[in-house]
């Protein structure tokens, strides 16, 4: 034993260690947590939270007026102002909406359903939930992807007499 213990005395200290930093990990590009929504979608995402929050208040009259709707409302009112300087045309507007926003319409359609609303405002709710998921997983692939969507649900389509891609095969002369 008194050996053992001697031997671990007699190391030289790991003072000539030499510790390396770590390789450099690649930039992460930041996820994409911002969409624009039109005009039309903000009024049905209103209303949508107006109705869920009316069904709350009849299911429970006890639990007071305490709601972040009217916070949540107001702020994509203040986007709308300032994206109104930005684009003056009311068609072409975007008001950008967190994605964390868009848990209140998900929580909506949730107290909608569970407190007997509207049927038709639940659906309206669940169609433009869906549109948000696919506008900012568009807008994410865009950005991971490094380039530019091939086609924008908000586009209009091509007037007739517009140069389209050609899909003719190539002839001999082009090869």
């Amino acid at each position: 034993m008194a050996g053992a213990t001697l031997a671990r005395r007699n190391r030289p200290e790991p003072s000539g260690t030499v510790y390396r930093p770590a390789a450099p990990q690649p930039a992460k590009t930041p996820t994409v947590q911002c969409i624009g929504i039109s005009l039309d979608e903000m009024k049905t995402f209103e209303r949508v939270l107006l109705h869920a929050d009316e069904c709350n208040r009849r299911a429970r009259p006890y639990s007071g007026n305490g709601t972040h709707t009217t916070e949540l409302i107001g702020r994509l009112y203040e986007s709308a102002s300032v994206a109104s300087i930005t684009q003056p045309d009311p068609a072409r507007v975007r008001i950008p909406i967190q994605k964390n926003d868009f848990n209140w319409l998900s929580y909506a359609i949730r107290d909608i359903d569970t407190h007997q609303g509207s049927a038709e405002t639940a659906r309206e709710g669940r169609l433009l939930l869906n549109r948000f998921h696919a506008l900012l997983g568009q807008a994410r692939a865009v950005v991971f992807l490094g380039g530019t969507p091939a086609f924008h649900p908000d586009a209009p389509s091509a007037a007739p007499g517009t140069p389209q891609l050609s899909t003719a095969h190539h002839t001999e002369e082009s090869k």
